[in-house]
C-alpha cells in the first residue's frame, strides 16, 4: 500500500510539472485592429468654429499583446477617397506604454468639401512591430464634408427617437454642447439615461430659441418618434 502511495504521488508531481511546462508565454508580435468594427465616422467643419482650415480626427486601434516602452507605428494602408482633390494626412501609433493607440486623419477644409461629401477608406496592415487582429475590424472610413450632412448613425432607431433627419435638426444638434460628440460616438443605447437628458436639451433648445422650420409654424421644431 504505501509503495502504491507512492508511485501516486510521484505521478501527481510529474503531472503538475508538465503542465506547469506547457503554460504558453507571449512571444508572438502583438496584433493591431480597429477599435470598431468595419465604421464610419463623420466629420464636418461645419461643426467647427468660423476660420478653421484643418482638423484631425482620431479613430480608436486596439491591440492585444505586450507592450513597449517606446512609440510603434502602425501600417495603415491608404485606400483612398472619392474625390482626388480632397487633402488629408495619416499616421497611427501605439503609444509607450499603452495597449490602444489611434489612427489620426488631419483632413483641409478644401472646396470640393461644400459641394458633397468625401470617403476615406483605410485598411490595418501587418508590419515589423504589428501582425493584424480581427479579420472584420481591420477597416474603417471616414466622411468629411464642410456642409450638414446625414450621418450613418441616424438610422431606422434613430428616427425612433429623434424623428426623421433634417439639415435644421442637424444645426440644432450641432448647437448643444457636446450632443454631436456624444451621438457621433456610437456604442450607447437609446434607452440610457444620457440620451434621454441629451434628448431633453435638445427640445429644451428649441423651445428657449423658438427654433422652427418656418416662422409659419405653430409649434418648434421637436426631437421624439418619427417627428419631422
Amino acid at each position: 500500500m504505501k509503495n502504491i502511495l507512492y508511485f501516486a504521488v510521484v505521478l501527481l508531481l510529474g503531472a503538475a510539472a508538465c503542465s506547469k511546462s506547457e503554460i504558453p508565454t507571449w512571444n508572438e508580435k502583438p496584433r493591431v485592429w480597429f477599435t470598431k468594427a468595419n465604421d464610419t465616422t463623420l466629420f464636418s467643419f461645419y461643426s467647427q468654429p468660423e476660420g478653421v482650415e484643418k482638423y484631425t480626427v482620431e479613430i480608436g486601434i486596439s491591440m492585444a499583446g505586450g507592450r513597449a516602452a517606446t512609440e510603434r507605428t502602425v501600417k495603415i494602408e491608404d485606400l483612398g477617397c472619392t474625390n482626388d482633390t480632397s487633402r488629408y494626412e495619416i499616421s497611427a501609433v501605439i503609444p509607450a506604454n499603452q495597449s490602444a493607440g489611434v489612427l489620426r486623419v488631419t483632413v483641409y477644409k478644401t472646396v470640393n468639401l461644400g459641394n458633397a461629401p468625401d470617403t476615406i477608406g483605410f485598411r490595418i496592415c501587418s508590419s515589423e512591430d504589428f501582425e493584424v487582429g480581427l479579420n472584420e475590424s481591420l477597416e474603417n472610413a471616414l466622411v468629411i464634408s464642410s456642409k450638414l450632412t446625414r450621418p450613418a448613425w441616424w438610422d431606422e432607431s434613430a428616427e425612433y427617437n429623434l424623428g426623421y433627419y433634417s439639415d435644421k435638426k442637424m444645426e440644432v444638434i450641432m448647437q448643444v454642447e457636446g450632443a454631436f460628440d456624444i451621438l457621433n460616438a456610437g456604442g450607447y443605447s437609446w434607452y440610457s439615461d444620457e440620451i434621454k437628458v441629451l434628448i431633453y436639451k435638445l427640445n429644451k433648445y428649441c423651445k428657449d430659441n423658438n427654433v422652427k422650420y418656418s416662422e409659419d409654424d405653430e409649434s418648434v421644431i421637436e426631437f421624439d418618434y418619427l417627428t419631422k
